[in-house]
């Protein structure tokens, strides 16, 4: 997210010193993934690399500290996703990047899951760091969901009385909640690529009133 990277005391580090911080980050990513959050600690995470508590405090306050550096990260992948709703989406190529943002999004939230779901959860409860984290990652997507909607409600295609921010939103919400939950839709019998292509066909007539 930034192009510096300082250590916990305000220093900027070098290079050998962010090799460091990236495999105790990779570590907490593990332990995250593996046992959750509730009982990470500082040791567990330096005994994952074979390092100290003090070398984990020289670039994190305390695990909560490393997991919002975790979910910073988070961001850039989410801005990447820009690019699907950068061109204009005509019924010829709307359904195939609809397709490909939700393809898209479902496999970030899955690779993801552990730190998104911590991520949520600090949000919800007023975690401020954490909150303007999750804001900042979906406000490149919101814009773009935006112009499409607003372009569409300018061509007739989407009705006037549409609050395009209110559908954007409603758009990311609705990929957030099934992305997270599409293990458990998978038991019943749904296909990864049937669940992605719903999601498409619903983001695709929201935003541009196009039909797959």
């Amino acid at each position: 997210m930034t192009e510096r990277v300082t250590a916990s005391d305000g220093r900027v580090i070098g290079a050998r010193a962010l090799r460091t911080r990236r495999r105790l980050l990779d570590a907490t990513a593990k332990l995250l993934k593996e046992n959750g959050a509730l009982d990470l600690r500082v040791i567990d995470i330096t005994r994952e690399v074979g390092s100290s508590p003090a070398t984990f405090y020289q670039y994190f306050a305390d695990v909560e500290d490393a997991f919002l550096a975790l979910a910073e990260e988070s961001v850039d992948e989410v801005a990447d996703m820009r690019r699907f709703l950068e061109p204009d989406w005509d019924e010829e190529r709307g359904p195939q990047l609809a397709l490909e943002l939700v393809s898209t999004f479902m496999a970030y939230r899955e690779q993801n899951q552990a730190i998104l779901r911590l991520r949520d959860l600090k949000a919800a409860e007023g975690d401020a760091r954490f909150r303007a984290v999750r804001l900042q990652g979906y406000a490149s997507l919101m814009t773009g969901l935006i112009d499409h909607i607003d372009s569409a409600k300018a061509a007739g295609r989407v009705g006037g009385d549409i609050n395009a921010y209110t559908a954007a939103a409603g758009v990311l919400a609705m990929l957030e909640q099934v992305s997270a939950y599409q293990n458990e839709i998978g038991r019943r019998s749904v296909s990864r690529e049937s669940m992605a292509a719903t999601l498409a066909s619903v983001v695709l007539h929201t935003i541009t009133g196009y039909h797959l």
